[in-house]
């Protein structure tokens, strides 16, 4: 009883922070269960050895109020950050917070996690603070307190070092996580907090790993040639136009069985409302079964790079870096002033860094909004015009149109005497969705032509998507007309593909009747997404493959005629008989047809169709995948191509394999 009176606060605060804890993994995982602990007990050990030193029973209470507010802070943060984006915590997102801010519209506030933390914040306050009022605490002699302190402390802190060092100390363990872990998520595995101080660790601490040696990585990089598909070379001297189009939806432009609740308008109307993508698609490669799950920054560097270390992010931690395999910087190897090689983006240069990134990737201009609104200003001048071609709607709240940016800069980027491969990040169709005024145009033609009186509120928002995408439809139809006035449509291969689902306020999960694992229609469908390329010399056709946001780099260079060295590259040719697998940087967690999995050990979902034989053949590219995401981890962490003799090496032996002089 004594050692209870003397110790209450003590104990109160580690069952409470346990408590809150694991009401928060419960919050994101529907499990509080934490299979490896420690991390966390550690801290916690650490924390009340420090309490228990503490003479003054009111500064003792007020140090556990004050770590158990912190503590839930970082909870909640963690809790609205996978709420808001389904992402969990790692050291790299630090240099994304100015970019997550930047862009977003509103916080999804988590109730559950809010008043846990509050009811036992406030719980711990009223019965620390009567006992304290009524001197009903007893004390330790400065003797005893000072041991008991020093051995739970220092018990903390051997736990907490062993536990760290266990998981940092190899550079194998992470991959070997890849391959059997059977966790669900890194929260379930070592809790918010345990994972917060892990992902610190290994960002500061932890820096020097066991690195494979630059023979190891050599080996393995030239050991594989890609193969030559049936449509290899076709394009060959082709112009080239990469659109990543923000959130584009299938159900953007289209109603079909896998979009239930589509709006109900027929195919002539949807072709009335979206021409140019209705047209693009008819005469397109069309990628059916293509999926994506990632952030826009991963996804677009994935198609010029085709790979994506699984620490760190290129655009802040390797932009500084050699990066000899981009596409763009193959091109230049191959064809320097001969080809123009440009980006374009009608958003800040500095959101995800892209305009020091995409130098880096190769692009020998990167044209931001910034540049973008001095070229209207001096077109107006030199035009004598009196409306601007392109208006600052960021600086009123609104997206930038994407018709306004091609119409703008189309000879920028679509130059009829020389060759080009331009590369188009858009903005109008970035989430939230609501009315806009500079849509308004838009919606009163949609709501014109739907005719519905009373509309629900997920159908109001998929309707504000919609009219944000009747925007990129005309900026399709400016740059196809343009093309076509230039006579260099039929020389030109038009690549555009969308960089994620539709993630914000669920609107893809309301299109396409997805919201958890238990359902009728096929989870993973989840993240399929449209990817069409427009090539004259291939014409129209289907591919109904697995697909994937890694395919579309070497189906490129395959097009162009450009042999690669594959293990550089993740995904294959669509039109080889290879197929690819998702690992998802941003979610953690792999995707494939029918199947999402948090590792090769541990399926999330498997759809009911999904044989043994087909998960097998998942497991199969997921290893070699895997090997693939060790070696590009070395390359980008331990700065590979940025050593002159090997970028050097490789620049030859791309010329070697596409019998190009030296």
């Amino acid at each position: 009883m004594r050692f209870l009176k003397t110790n209450l606060t003590v104990i109160m605060y580690f069952v409470f922070a346990m408590i809150i804890e694991m009401i928060a993994v419960f919050s994101i995982e529907k499990s509080p269960f934490i299979s490896y602990p420690w991390i966390g007990f550690g801290l916690l050990l650490i924390i009340s050895g420090v309490m228990i030193g503490i003479k003054s029973e009111k500064a003792k209470i007020i140090t556990g109020l004050v770590f158990l507010i912190i503590q839930s802070l970082l909870c909640m943060i963690m809790v609205v950050l996978f709420d808001m984006a389904g992402q969990y915590f790692d050291f790299g997102m630090l240099n994304l917070r100015n970019d997550a801010f930047g862009i977003l519209e509103n916080i999804p506030m988590n109730f559950v996690m809010f008043y846990t933390a509050f009811f036992f914040c406030t719980i711990y306050v009223v019965v620390n603070f009567r006992r304290y009022r009524r001197n009903e605490y007893k004390l330790f002699s400065r003797k005893k307190r000072m041991l008991f302190g020093g051995i739970v402390t220092v018990v903390g802190i051997s736990l907490l070092t062993v536990s760290l060092y266990h998981l940092n100390k190899t550079r194998a363990g992470k991959y070997e996580n890849l391959r059997y872990s059977t966790d669900n998520s890194v929260y379930n595995a070592y809790g918010i907090t345990g994972n917060l101080v892990n992902e610190f660790a290994g960002g500061l601490i932890f820096t020097e790993k066991d690195n494979l040696s630059d023979s190891e990585v050599e080996d393995f990089i030239y050991s594989e040639i890609s193969d030559a598909s049936y449509e290899y070379g076709i394009s060959k001297d082709n112009n080239v136009v990469v659109i990543l189009v923000e959130s584009l939806e299938w159900f953007g432009f289209m109603k079909n069985e896998y979009l239930p609740n589509a709006l109900p308008l027929t195919d002539e109307q949807y072709a009335e409302l979206f021409p140019n993508l209705t047209m693009f698609y008819n005469e397109s490669i069309v990628m059916t079964d293509f999926h994506s799950k990632e952030k826009t920054d991963i996804s677009e560097t994935m198609s010029i790079l085709g790979s994506y270390p699984t620490t760190g992010y290129i655009n802040y931690d390797y932009y500084e870096e050699e990066i000899p395999e981009t596409i763009p910087n193959i091109l230049n190897q191959f064809y320097g002033d001969d080809i123009k090689i440009s980006s374009f983006h009608n958003g800040k240069k500095e959101f995800y860094n892209r305009d020091k990134a995409h130098i880096s990737y190769g692009f020998s201009e990167f044209c931001s909004s910034e540049e973008m609104y001095k070229m209207n200003e001096q077109k107006m001048k030199d035009k004598n015009l009196d409306k601007e071609i392109m208006h600052d709607y960021m600086s009123e709240g609104e997206r930038n149109l994407d018709s306004e940016m091609i119409e703008l800069c189309k000879d920028k980027m679509f130059p009829k005497d020389k060759r080009f491969f331009t590369y188009i990040t858009s903005i109008t169709m970035h989430g939230m969705y609501y009315e806009r005024e500079n849509l308004a145009d838009n919606k009163k033609k949609l709501l014109a032509m739907l005719g519905k009186k009373s509309i629900s509120e997920e159908d109001a928002i998929l309707i504000d998507y919609l009219t944000t995408v009747m925007d990129f439809d005309k900026s399709l139809g400016i740059m196809m007309e343009d093309l076509d006035n230039k006579g260099i449509l039929d020389n030109t291969t038009v690549v555009l593909f969308g960089d994620h689902n539709c993630y914000y306020q669920w609107l893809s999960n309301y299109v396409k009747d997805i919201y958890d694992y238990d359902t009728s229609m096929n989870y993973s469908d989840l993240y399929r997404v449209p990817f069409m390329i427009y090539d004259k010399k291939v014409g129209h056709r289907v591919i109904d493959k697995y697909t994937c946001t890694s395919d579309i780099a070497p189906t490129i260079m395959d097009l162009l005629g450009i042999r690669y060295f594959s293990n550089l590259y993740y995904g294959h040719s669509v039109f080889s008989k290879e197929e690819s697998v998702i690992y998802s940087r941003a979610y953690n967690f792999f995707v494939d047809d029918g199947i999402v999995a948090k590792s090769l050990s541990r399926p999330l979902y498997r759809a009911s169709d999904v044989t043994d034989k087909d998960w097998d053949d998942f497991v199969e590219r997921g290893d070699f995948l895997i090997e693939k995401l060790e070696y590009c981890d070395q390359i980008f962490t331990n700065k590979f191509f940025s050593r002159k003799d090997n970028k050097e090496k490789f620049i030859a032996k791309m010329k070697e394999i596409n019998d190009i002089e030296p």
